[in-house]
């Protein structure tokens, strides 16, 4: 009797949703969807169908474990959908309700249940689209003599006589419309779009009414809230003034202003009644915010030993919305003791360093410091103005490298030039002295001769004057899915700049992120930059370009299947010492074995030694490791860089990412490479947290070896018996893996590996 009864409810609920429910407290679950398909739908497609609805097929919760749902269907890994009949007649309802809207007024919709078995079916949904209802005639109303022609085309969009009148796409019209009349000061116009209707016609005539087409003006402005800050401060940041055409638009982008100024915690922006209406009257309420601030940081590195940073903030310097920022870093704290203890090994890197000279070690562990103090303040004539003067000065050191010490100052004026794109003019006047072993000089300026590199160990004016400019209309500053970055840069130093350093750079910098699908992503980036020196009597005619100023590529947020800056042209450095050496490995029987015999060439014939496997009188020679030399890059005088890469929000934190970068670097010092270019592939994952996503990236280089140049620095001494060195290029490059040394490099030499903070691009 009990099968009986079921068979009859499960036929009155193919009728009635009352005899689903009747099913359902007599235990009997509904069927579940194994398909769903849609057939018929030729003007829309089936992902703008399906996200009308609420019907669904069974599927696997992840593509992750897509392959686990072949072999099973547990629960935590499939999703199984029962059929709700009540809830598939509400989406026949919507359906047609979209096809409405869309223009198809006489769409019909017929769903169909096809069992599979006794607890499983098949949802088709048959669609008959129909003709569609076409505009007949677009009446644009007043729009069509204030809007210009260009700008009445960007509203319509594909919108014409022929097409179906897509509600839809009237509201973006008539949103769009609106928008255009109050860029052009109409700051009350509303448009709407309306549709008359005729009963006896397949077509339909469509006008865009407006209402309150009359231009609008500030009247007045009114400031609240203020009480540390200067009332004038806050109307003088306001993008709209008395006089000014009024916009809503504008209003929106002054309360964007007060908030970007850093001085109030709350900023709101709104509009009164004039004594006309036309006439409009802002008002600005604020909260605001401690103007002093104090904020102390510090931090611990392998490469810096112990680091502590303090900044102190006024943002109303002398009560005149003036903001005064003093900061200064200390670095290597400690460096004397911890070095060669505990974690703090090998700080100063295997590289040309007189090891025997105690002075020359230390001076690389004494404390860096950088300070500096900025004064910025806004015109007051003027919000989209902003002018900057600061003061600096800093020691900074690269162990075993170099010793660069400086003072400055610098001054800036800003003008917002476009909504939201700000163009910087800046003047920097530097005093920079590099003390530096004779490599360092030679890799990084390319000059080796002894007379000019005595010139360049002079302290130096380095004093550019710099236009830049950036513009950013990202949807999300850390995790972007749509939107475009810009940013682009201009230098040029020379005498009248006076500027011993004498060059012209240019780099731009643009980024673009496309929506591929509703978790997927594509970011496109790309880069490029030229820099030239011009020939400068100082240096004896030679055009020498500061290392800062030159290009480098690769590493983390650039080419990713290298390690940071190694892309490009590079030398490497061996230590004389390891040149030398000779290693012993240890036999079964307790004697020892040469492994490698160090070159025991005089000084003046070092160049001679070999640093590729080779034999010399039967023993092993020039047998060394990668790891024995240090690659240091030279820096290009141009650049070029793109990547590509598709980003898949999978779960929650969660996002993989594949990737393929391409770069190129060229320079034109000589003795070294001429240039290099790559592209490499790879994968990534990111996870975000608090601080932003952290990215882990695994990047394969198709170049796994490459012919490098090979220098040393011999320890020597002066007439004056102090510490020098004579700078020596071996007479043999080096095959070299780049890869080696970096991320996965001892396991698969082709695979780089990279762990930071934040997106690439």
């Amino acid at each position: 009797m009990l099968t009986i009864a079921t068979v009859v409810l499960a036929s009155l609920a193919s009728a009635t949703p009352v005899a689903a429910q009747l099913l359902r407290r007599r235990g009997v679950q509904d069927p579940v969807i194994r398909t769903l398909r849609i057939e018929g739908n030729q003007a829309l497609p089936r992902e703008e169908l399906e996200a009308n609805i609420l019907t669904e097929a069974s599927a696997c919760r992840s593509l992750l474990v897509t392959p686990l749902c072949w072999v099973a269907k547990p629960g935590f890994l499939f999703a199984r959908r029962r059929l709700d009949r009540a809830e598939l007649e509400r989406d026949v309802l919507r359906l047609r309700v979209h096809y409405y809207r869309r223009g198809f007024r006489a769409s019909r919709i017929v769903p169909r249940v096809i069992p599979v078995d006794s607890a499983t079916v098949d949802v088709l949904l048959a669609i008959t689209e129909g003709p569609p209802t076409t505009i007949a005639r677009l009446d644009l109303g007043p729009a069509d003599t204030i809007l210009s022609a260009r700008t009445r085309r960007a509203i319509l969009g594909d919108l014409a006589p022929g097409r179906p009148v897509d509600l839809i796409q009237l509201d973006t019209v008539g949103l769009r419309a609106t928008a255009a009349l109050d860029e052009r000061g109409y700051g009350d116009a509303t448009v709407i779009p309306a549709v008359v209707e005729d009963s006896t016609s397949p077509t339909r005539e469509v006008r865009l009414v407006a209402s309150r087409t009359y231009p609008t003006f500030v009247e007045r402005v009114r400031v609240e809230g203020t009480e540390r800050y200067d009332p004038r401060l806050v109307a003088n940041t306001l993008l709209q003034r008395p006089g000014d055409r009024y916009t809503r638009e504008g209003t929106a982008e002054s309360q964007r202003a007060l908030y970007e100024i850093g001085n109030f915690r709350r900023a709101v922006v709104r509009t009164e009644p004039g004594s006309a209406d036309s006439l409009k009257v802002l008002v600005a309420q604020v909260e605001e915010l401690e103007p002093r601030s104090v904020r102390l940081t510090g931090g611990v590195s392998t490469v810096d030993f112990f680091q502590v940073d303090a900044r102190w903030i006024n943002a109303n310097w002398r009560n005149n919305g003036t903001r005064l920022t003093l900061q200064g870093t200390l670095g290597n704290l400690g460096a004397d003791f911890l070095n060669n203890r505990g974690p703090f090994l090998n700080v100063l890197p295997r590289g040309p360093l007189p090891r025997g000279d105690t002075a020359a070690t230390r001076e690389y562990l004494i404390p860096t410091w950088q300070a500096n103090a900025e004064v910025r303040r806004r015109w007051l004539r003027d919000p989209r103005n902003q002018t900057a003067l600061g003061i600096f000065g800093y020691r900074r050191a690269a162990p075993g490298v170099f010793v660069d010490e400086g003072y400055g100052a610098s001054a800036t004026f800003t003008r917002d030039v476009m909504r939201r794109w700000p163009v910087s003019a800046t003047y920097r006047f530097e005093l920079t002295g590099v003390r530096a072993v004779d490599t360092y000089f030679c890799v990084n300026f390319g000059v080796c001769d002894t007379d000019a590199l005595s010139v360049l160990r002079r302290r130096q004016r380095l004093s550019p004057i710099a236009l830049t400019t950036s513009v950013d209309r990202r949807d999300d500053p850390i995790g972007p899915t749509r939107g475009w970055a810009f940013r682009a840069e201009a230098e040029h130093a020379a005498r009248y700049t006076l500027s011993d350093l004498w060059y012209s750079r240019i780099e731009a910098e643009i980024t673009q992120y496309v929506p591929l699908a509703d978790r997927i992503t594509l970011g496109l980036h790309g880069r490029a930059g030229v820099v030239r020196g011009a020939a400068n009597p100082r240096f004896g005619g030679e055009a020498i370009i500061h290392p800062r100023r030159r290009f480098y590529a690769g590493g983390a947020q650039s080419v990713r299947g290298y390690g940071e800056n190694q892309l490009g042209p590079r030398v490497l450095a061996i230590p004389v010492q390891t040149l030398r050496d000779t290693l012993f490995t240890r036999r079964p029987d307790g004697t020892q074995q040469i492994v490698r015999l160090g070159c025991d060439l005089p000084d003046d014939q070092i160049a001679n030694c070999p640093v590729e496997p080779t034999t010399v009188n039967g023993q092993p020679a020039g047998n060394y490791a990668d790891l024995d030399f240090v690659p240091k890059p030279v820096g290009g005088n141009a650049v070029a860089e793109a990547s590509a890469e598709v980003r898949w929000r999978v779960w929650g934190p969660v996002t993989l990412a594949g990737f393929i970068d391409g770069g190129w670097v060229q320079s034109s010092s000589g003795g070294t490479t001429r240039a290099a270019s790559v592209i490499t592939p790879g994968i990534g994952a990111r996870f975000v947290t608090p601080v932003g996503p952290i990215r882990l990236d695994l990047g394969f280089n198709p170049r796994p070896r490459e012919l490098l140049t090979v220098i040393t620095d011999v320890p020597s001494r002066n007439a004056a018996g102090e510490a020098t060195s004579t700078l020596t290029t071996l007479a043999n490059p080096r095959s070299f893996n780049p890869a080696t040394g970096t991320g996965l490099g001892g396991i698969f030499n082709r695979l780089t590996l990279h762990l930071s903070v934040g997106e690439a691009f």
